[in-house]
């Protein structure tokens, strides 16, 4: 009897702890998902452009006439950004899709397109 105790035990701790991985995942969405809150440029043009991330998943652009972001998602490694294009009076869905690269505190690297870009964190 004391074995199954022990064995009813250690089965009751794990499923403990599996749920309470899974609610930590759902109240903070994973690591990435944190990581990415904020405002992130670059200065690959004359001047800094980019994006914010904000919290709940809304997100806006920085300097960019022609792209209008409204939210963002994490998902398989990929950050998307979603909004709206506006293009010669047309205005067009788009969800900008980039593989994540890096990510720290102050610097996302990102590839889209074959393309590799590098931001910066301001705030």
């Amino acid at each position: 009897m004391a074995k199954r105790n022990g064995i009813h035990l250690t089965t009751t701790i794990l499923a403990i702890l599996a749920i309470a991985a899974i609610v930590a995942y759902a109240i903070f969405g994973g690591s990435k998902k944190r990581e990415i809150v904020g405002t992130w440029v670059t200065d690959t043009c004359a001047i800094e452009s980019g994006f914010q991330c904000g919290t709940r998943g809304i997100a806006a652009s920085i300097n960019n006439a022609t792209r209008q972001y409204n939210s963002w998602e994490i998902h398989n490694n990929e950050l998307i950004l979603k909004g709206k294009l506006f293009n010669n009076r047309r205005v067009t869905d788009i969800a900008d899709t980039m593989a994540i690269k890096k990510l720290s505190s102050k610097t996302l690297v990102v590839e889209q397109n074959g393309k590799t870009v590098q931001y910066k964190r301001i705030r």
